[in-house]
């Protein structure tokens, strides 16, 4: 089990990020979503949904604690992709770039 501390941290930094981000504060029942923060909180590490929030944040145009504590490996498997793609185009425009200068040389 978590501690108390940690799941009431993350459904609140849930909160939070609603707010930042210019919505609603979404009416949450701290003590029942608590159960479901301890669940995520027993497979992954407070950073590792602390990340995958922002993520989630930065794709969703509406985001639900729900959806996001349900699908946290689905997230954090999409975030992982993103950042894979992101390098590897990141290579082949390098190699793009190389090739280019070779080529008029």
């Amino acid at each position: 089990m978590a501690d108390r501390k940690e799941r009431f941290a993350l459904v609140s930094l849930f909160e939070k990020h609603c707010k930042i981000n210019g919505m609603t504060r979404p009416t949450l029942n701290k003590n029942k979503e608590q159960w479901a923060a301890d669940a995520l909180l027993e497979s992954f590490t407070f950073d590792e949904l602390s990340n995958a929030m922002k993520y989630y944040f930065m794709v969703n145009a509406r985001p639900t604690w729900s959806w996001y504590s349900n699908n946290v490996d689905k997230i954090i498997s999409a975030e992982e992709s993103s950042r894979q793609d992101k390098e590897f185009r990141a290579e082949m425009r390098q190699k793009a770039r190389e090739w280019l200068s070779e080529s008029r040389g």
